[in-house]
């Protein structure tokens, strides 16, 4: 035997003693606040929870690239510490994920829509997958105490974090709490609300078992009672020459409670080259003995069995690997648990996994007979094992065992977008986690680019109290928010409803308020004037626009552009008569809309600036003039603690001119600074990506949603977002309401289904005839 697997084996060895309780059948001595476990006399085991990564809709070479690095990760396993691998499948309480995720009615108008969205996302859930996908790595180690323990942990969970963020992984450790949290779940399957445990701070065994430990654990020859279900500790017998990297997911997605572990112990080097070598020796000596046997026989001829042949080729190969591919040699065994409401259907859930072992990967998965409380504990995320069944595997046959498959949204407190492509769950997504909630919504015309839109602002407007601001160039919001009790501010040659460009609220802006009204109003007048504004011009403008605030600021009132175009013509200089000359269209003939003082209700909590009478000569003018005042009114409701959400559409309109552009880019970034949510939506995104800042804008944003798009744009998109062709098919002459979701780090591939025959769908539907 080896010395690596000797000494394992002795620290692994469990209590001689049947547990006499539910609680010492959990192998966990003590526990600390920082997630640290004592599982045996000097044995420490900590958990870091990581992310999974989108492997299964990887391109062959991504593929390729993301398990090289899984295997260098599985070569930085520690030796001298035994590092498990743990997918942990439970499915969604439905009672508490219901309560998460529906609307409550508030008693008021809206309570008819709010019933009819709720319907709508319960027939989701019922469809959808409800599995979640748990993803732990837990390192135990021998230890002198518990000093020297925490020191260990600190230095591996920094490699690993290393390590997985190469994979596009997050890796984090977990409290605790969060430990016994996790081992709770498992044990008190669809009660896992109810977990509270007061912790004491030394953290004495007795303490935290009775906050994890079922009512009953009852263990039979080949299943186990488990409270009111039923359990069974399978393992992998048989490792088959050719693996698929599918098997792990295949194994997992079953649509059922579930645990998998992979039990990983390092040989060292000099060590595994030695067995290799007694290995290869053993082979070349049966060799050397058949061949004597058959020369003592006179056969001369003989030809070497088959099974000798390839002993000795697997041999010669293993020590190529260990000497020349950098691999390593790793003991390795699989274990699974899986649960059900009855022994019947145990029966066929195993009968289930056992075929997808042998299905695609000629993998023969066996129960443990008379071993099923040993199956068990070494299946959880402890980090004990009492499973003996080893197999000697190098890093890429190890590897292949894959336990990364599909990303998944799905945050606490999230908003519905779509069902992932791939796993069918739920994606919710709550924007206030990522590090900045900058969104676009980017697709081709009939994609479904405005109902996306229209649905996201349907649930703000029906489960919450933010403020909801939209710049509406094509009329397609107005029915909505009229439905919604809104407002619907329509601004055009010639109409009643006015908003001043003017305006200034205190606080505007990021520094000074008077400079940065001065940058808006040099993007306006770059709108004016096809040729563009020279330095002395913009001279005039500042000084103009200064002078301007001043005297207003006595008269307690807000400036209008006539009042800007008198401030001009009262300059000596003949520039600025120009530039009054300019202005003159707007504030004394036809298109005087934005130079009126504002006499519409603007405090409504949703209001949609409907411009679309303005005409192609005041489109780009009125973006201008909506953005700032958006920009107003979230200043505004940040001194009061307020949320606002915007969604700009046709935002590629602006960045057609440099100056607007930047004052756009501008405006963003104030946005996400005082606790709003834009959102620009485009159908040209060729435009946005000809433009630096708009491309710096979009690849600095945390959320894009993408529908179907021109072969032109995919290929820019691809570029700037680090997309593959096969993620890229997504949207690829797409369904309407089809495509990729890019939310964080995550890229996750989507489809969004609305029943047509609804109120809502009406309302929210731009197709002509409905």
């Amino acid at each position: 035997m080896m010395r690596t697997l000797k000494n394992q084996s002795q620290r692994d060895r469990g209590p001689r003693r049947w547990p006499r309780s539910t609680q010492q059948a959990l192998p966990i001595s003590h526990a600390w606040e920082d997630g640290v476990f004592r599982v045996g006399r000097s044995q420490y085991s900590k958990t870091w929870k990581f992310s999974d990564i989108n492997y299964a809709v990887a391109g062959r070479e991504d593929k390729e690239a993301l398990f090289y690095r899984y295997s260098d990760l599985l070569n930085a396993c520690d030796v001298g510490a035994v590092t498990k691998l743990t997918i942990l499948m439970r499915q969604l309480n439905r009672a508490d994920f219901e309560r998460e995720i529906l609307i409550p009615e508030r008693g008021d108008a809206l309570d008819e829509y709010r019933r009819e969205y709720n319907s709508f996302l319960l027939a989701k859930t019922t469809q959808a997958n409800s599995m979640v996908r748990e993803l732990f790595v837990t390192v135990t180690a021998t230890k002198r105490d518990l000093d020297e323990a925490r020191a260990y942990f600190a230095r591996i969970g920094t490699e690993l974090a290393a390590n997985f963020a190469r994979l596009d992984s997050k890796c984090v450790p977990l409290t605790e709490e969060e430990r016994l949290r996790a081992l709770h779940g498992f044990f008190h399957q669809g009660s896992e609300a109810e977990f509270a445990c007061n912790l004491p701070a030394d953290g004495f065994a007795q303490d935290v078992r009775d906050c994890v430990a079922p009512p009953r654990l009852a263990f039979r020859r080949d299943h186990f009672r488990m409270g009111e279900r039923f359990g069974r500790a399978l393992f992998l017998k048989d490792y088959a020459a050719y693996i698929k990297d599918k098997l792990v997911a295949e194994l997992t997605d079953q649509g059922r409670n579930l645990i998998l572990s992979i039990d990983i112990i390092p040989v060292p080097m000099d060590e595994a080259i030695k067995e290799v070598e007694k290995r290869r020796l053993g082979v070349e000596t049966n060799v050397a003995n058949f061949q004597r046997k058959q020369n003592i026989a006179n056969n001369y001829s003989a030809v070497l069995p088959y099974q000798m042949e390839l002993q000795r080729a697997e041999a010669k190969e293993f020590q190529d690997d260990l000497l020349s591919r950098n691999q390593r040699m790793l003991l390795a065994n699989l274990t699974i648990i899986h649960t059900a409401d009855s022994l019947e259907a145990l029966n066929n859930d195993t009968d289930t996994i056992m075929a997808a072992g042998r299905g695609n990967s000629s993998c023969e998965i066996a129960v443990l007979k008379w071993q099923q409380l040993q199956g068990l504990v070494t299946a959880l995320p402890i980090g004990v094992r009492r499973v003996h069944f080893l197999r000697t595997l190098t890093t890429e046959a190890l590897a292949v065992l894959m336990p990364f498959w599909v990303q998944e949204i799905q945050d606490s407190g999230g908003v519905y977008f779509g069902e992932n492509s791939k796993s069918r769950n739920l994606i919710l997504c709550n924007k206030a986690k990522l590090q900045n909630p900058n969104a676009f919504l980017l697709g081709v015309p009939g994609s479904g680019k405005s109902f996306n839109a229209k649905e996201l602002i349907t649930f703000l407007a029906l489960a919450t109290d933010d403020d909801i601001l939209i710049c509406d160039p094509e009329r397609e919001y107005a029915a909505l928010i009229e439905a919604m009790s809104g407002e619907v501010i329509r601004i055009a040659a010639g109409s009643k409803d006015h908003i001043n460009a003017l305006d200034m609220v205190e606080g505007y802006g990021d520094g000074d308020a008077i400079s940065e009204k001065s940058e808006f109003i040099l993007s306006l007048f770059e709108q004016l004037d096809d040729e563009g504004i020279g330095g002395r011009q913009k001279s005039l403008l500042d000084r103009s626009l200064g002078d301007l605030y001043k005297k207003f600021k006595k008269k307690k009132r807000q400036p209008t552009l006539k009042d800007l175009r008198e401030e001009l013509l009262a300059q000596p200089e003949p520039e600025a008569h120009d530039l009054a000359l300019s202005l003159e269209l707007f504030t004394e003939g036809s298109l005087d809309v934005f130079a009126h003082q504002t006499n519409v209700d603007t405090q409504n909590r949703m209001i949609v600036y409907d411009i679309y009478g303005l005409g192609r000569q005041l489109k780009s003018m009125g973006l201008l003039v909506i953005t700032d005042a958006m920009i107003n009114r979230v200043t505004k409701n940040w001194q009061e603690g307020k949320r606002t959400h915007l969604f700009i559409d046709e935002a590629h309109v602006v960045f057609e001119n440099p100056h607007s552009g930047e004052f756009f880019n501008s405006a963003w970034r104030r946005f996400r600074k005082r606790n709003a949510y834009p959102t620009a939506i485009t159908q040209n995104v060729e435009y946005l990506l000809d433009s630096v800042l708009a491309s710096t804008m979009l690849s600095n944003s945390e959320f894009i949603v993408m529908l179907n798009q021109a072969a032109s744009d995919r290929e820019k998109l691809a570029k700037l977002l680090n997309i593959s062709p096969e993620q890229m098919s997504y949207i690829t002459n797409a369904d309407p309401g089809c495509g990729l979701i890019r939310y964080g780090r995550a890229l996750v591939p989507f489809k969004n289904e609305f029943p047509t025959d609804t109120a809502l769908y009406r309302l929210m539907s731009t197709k002509p005839g409905e």
